[in-house]
């Protein structure tokens, strides 16, 4: 594979836009005989360059990875005269967006034959890389999914049985109040469950009121509709438990996470896991409030349980995992989740494109996206890794997996409002979570100025 040389006027108008970014202490520059493959996830590249430096070791052709891209340079990049040959997402939001602009290849037409057999990725998982039109723009290479952890010397303290969790959502409100805590001086000590913190949960909770932000696949947008005001009733209700200067302040007091200049990715906000896959978590993370007590449950993902979670050691308490409760009205519900994880895309003007798609069938491999998922605590979007023995020896481990498998597993449709639709979410819940406004008129105002834009785009995608 041979790539265009790069003049140094071009070359200097780049690092001036900002364009280049840095791998370790060296510039990133496009190169000839290699894949280039950007990430826009982890810290230090090297745990990564080794990984990919295993592909086909009879190849003349080397992988050359690049970490921390910020989502801005991969925009750039794209529209760039040189993209990567392969482009790592934190997740599929913007993929959409970027096919509308013809700026990434569809891969439909590179599956037959390749090796990638589809119906072995679990349907959550391959459905956010399909926009409205149909057209697959993207393949998982992990999935996230989340679950509700607690801690079981909490429970016992507050009279709970340590290893029944709560059963319905009403049960979550009930148990929230009954493990809130405030010292002599009226301040917040302890809280029994934050429906927004970390990240916002209203699109898990939306299916578990029976909807969805979309209709057919992303076609119609759906956010006015009755399960997302129950979505965002339901975390208000558990809120109100709480005075909200109270929370922010409790809050503040183990984690700078909520305030901080955290990375948002493509208007959502990520974990820290999500944002440190190869290295341990920085320390003062928000599941600092779990593991010190201060918390008594959470809805978080599978890197929580993973053995590398911890960076300084075994959690400091003892804690069990289960599906998030489903409305006691709807038990068929219970182990809805949302799907969601890193993706790969094909830039368009990747230079070779089948040399990428090659690259690309090797990650995507049973074989290779297990060792991928153990390494980067993320799990395989392939069900035949699944049954690999890594993500089924831990109890709690297994509840994740199972998740993952089960019918109830979902994700949200991307598309190219995505992008929009979360900052707009991230505003409305602050509005409606912490400052106790009603939900249903602020959803009709979103959905006013968003839903005509999904119309207009649509499904009909730029052709590359």
């Amino acid at each position: 594979m041979k790539k265009r040389g790069v003049v140094l006027l071009f070359g200097l108008i780049i690092i001036v836009s900002g364009w280049w970014v840095l791998r370790g202490s060296s510039l990133a520059q496009p190169s000839e005989g290699t894949i280039d493959v950007w990430v826009t996830w982890g810290d230090d590249s090297d745990p990564l360059q080794a990984f990919f430096d295993r592909y086909d070791p009879s190849s003349d052709v080397p992988v050359r990875v690049t970490t921390r891209i910020r989502e801005d340079d991969v925009l750039k990049a794209l529209t760039s005269a040189e993209p990567p040959d392969l482009v790592i997402l934190s997740g599929a939001d913007p993929a959409a967006s970027y096919y509308e602009q013809g700026l990434v290849q569809p891969l439909a037409g590179h599956i037959d034959g390749s090796g990638i057999y589809l119906d072995d990725i679990f349907p959550a998982a391959l459905a956010q890389c399909h926009e409205p039109g149909g057209a697959l723009l993207c393949l998982p290479w992990g999935c996230d999914v989340e679950a509700l952890f607690w801690n079981k010397d909490l429970f016992r303290s507050a009279g709970l049985d340590p290893e029944r969790p709560p059963q319905t959502m009403e049960d979550m409100v009930e148990y929230a109040g009954k493990l809130t805590r405030r010292d002599e001086d009226g301040a917040l000590s302890q809280v029994g469950f934050i429906p927004g913190f970390p990240r916002s949960h209203t699109g898990l909770l939306t299916h578990m009121f029976g909807g969805a932000f979309y209709q057919d696949g992303g076609a119609e947008l759906n956010l006015s509709s009755q399960p997302v005001i129950e979505a965002l009733s339901w975390q208000a209700q558990l809120n109100s438990i709480y005075n909200a200067e109270d929370l922010e302040g409790f809050v503040s007091s183990f984690t700078p996470y909520m305030a901080s200049s955290h990375p948002v990715f493509a208007g959502r906000r990520l974990s820290c896991q999500q944002c440190h896959r190869t290295v341990p978590p920085p320390k003062k993370t928000p599941d600092t409030g779990f593991f010190g007590g201060k918390v008594a449950m959470m809805l978080d993902g599978q890197w929580q349980a993973a053995p590398q979670a911890d960076s300084e050691g075994e959690p400091q308490v003892e804690y069990g995992v289960a599906a998030f409760p489903a409305p006691a009205a709807h038990p068929e519900r219970v182990s809805t989740t949302i799907v969601q994880g890193p993706v790969v895309i094909i830039p368009t003007g990747a230079v070779d494109s089948e040399a990428a798609f090659q690259l690309l069938a090797w990650m995507t491999s049973a074989e290779i996206v297990a060792e991928a998922a153990d390494a980067y605590g993320f799990l395989p979007p392939s069900r035949t890794a699944l049954h690999d023995p890594r993500f089924r020896q831990d109890p709690n481990a297994k509840v994740f997996a199972g998740l993952l498998a089960h019918t109830n597993a979902a994700t949200v449709a991307t598309t190219g409002i995505s992008q929009e639709l979360n900052e707009a979410l991230a505003q409305l819940e602050a509005e409606v979570l912490d400052k106790g406004n009603e939900p249903a008129a602020l959803l009709n105002q979103v959905q006013a100025e968003l839903g005509p834009r999904l119309g207009q785009i649509g499904g009909d995608g730029a052709q590359p």
